[in-house]
């Protein structure tokens, strides 16, 4: 992608500094990142961002995931309502409606569980997310952590402003 400037990213930069050039990363239009990667420790992979990142690439999205860029991490499976897909860095805004679109199947069954709750006593699941998109003019970067359906709007104002 023309215009990506390793250094001003946080997480960019500690996968170069893992080995991961960055003619590998520009070859892609999302890279979906370790919630962690910006931190000190050992790195990890949630099993919700593997899942994400299989069904982009089923759509035909040049994704990459920890193990695409040469990683080999460990997976965490969280036994909770919540939805934790990672840092997501979207290289090419043209991509934005697919990633709606399959950032919506996967967080659907939670969106549903918050509008049919009966018993307001049990939390609903969130959604945790990270997310940087990288236009050559800047980035807008979300950390984003709540109701599933509010995401998705967040999303769809992201797609507006290209």
């Amino acid at each position: 992608m023309e215009g990506l400037n390793i250094e001003k990213h946080l997480a960019l930069q500690k996968l170069w500094n893992l080995g991961v050039k960055e003619e590998v990363i520009k070859d892609y239009d999302i890279l979906i990142l370790p919630e962690n990667i910006d931190q000190d420790g050992e790195l990890y992979d949630a099993q919700n961002s593997i899942t994400l990142s299989k069904l982009l690439k089923s759509e035909g999205i040049k994704c990459a995931n920890s193990y695409d860029l040469g990683l080999n991490l460990p997976t965490t499976e969280r036994r909770s309502n919540d939805i934790w897909l990672g840092q997501l860095y979207i290289l090419n805004d043209i991509i934005l409606p697919t990633v709606i679109g399959v950032v919506t199947g996967v967080i659907g069954p939670l969106i549903l569980d918050w509008k049919n709750r009966k018993d307001l006593r049990e939390p609903a699941g969130n959604v945790h997310a990270d997310i940087t998109l990288i236009r050559p003019e800047g980035k807008t970067e979300i950390h984003y952590n709540g109701e599933p359906e509010a995401l998705v709007k967040i999303i769809e104002a992201l797609k507006k402003e290209s």
